[in-house]
């Protein structure tokens, strides 16, 4: 049986992060609120994975295991079943997917396709939330950061 890198290494090149990925990480709103130290041990957790072009990364309807920020490259968004997708939007440099994955796990609401080669950083639910009960802070610091978020959404509501 293979282990988890030899599978990864099957479908896409995989290579542990560094230093630059703080910088990325502290750009997506998800982790806005997060300190220096505290997006480090993050980032402790990412990995690059490359994709070839036309290389499927999620599936709708597959369960929300990992989230990945495009560092190279650009992809599609489909909404609903490959043969009848609709709101197809593209990604690129800096933007990224799957927040939602990294908090419930609960199924995909869309298919990415990468349009072109694409390297991406990638951190799985399962250690995320191990980091979650280790540093509890870091899991306040998210629930301030999307309370804010959903603040300023609703701001423009009139209730």
């Amino acid at each position: 049986m293979p282990t988890r890198t030899q599978a990864a290494r099957t479908r896409t090149s995989s290579v542990p992060i560094r230093h630059p990925e703080v910088e990325i990480l502290a750009r997506v709103p998800l982790f806005s609120g997060l300190s220096r130290s505290q997006l480090r041990s993050v980032a402790q957790l990412a990995e690059e994975v490359s994709y070839t072009a036309g290389r499927m990364i999620v599936r709708a309807g597959s369960p929300g295991v990992a989230f990945y920020v495009i560092v190279e490259g650009e992809a599609k968004v489909l909404r609903g079943t490959i043969a009848s997708a609709r709101g197809t939007w593209r990604l690129g440099p800096g933007d990224f997917f799957g927040e939602l994955a990294l908090l419930d796990g609960r199924p995909r609401s869309a298919s990415v396709v990468a349009e072109t080669p694409l390297r991406t950083i990638r951190i799985e639910r399962a250690p995320f939330r191990r980091l979650l009960k280790e540093q509890p802070a870091i899991a306040l610091a998210l629930l301030e950061g999307m309370a804010t978020r959903l603040r300023g959404t609703l701001e423009g509501v009139t209730v």
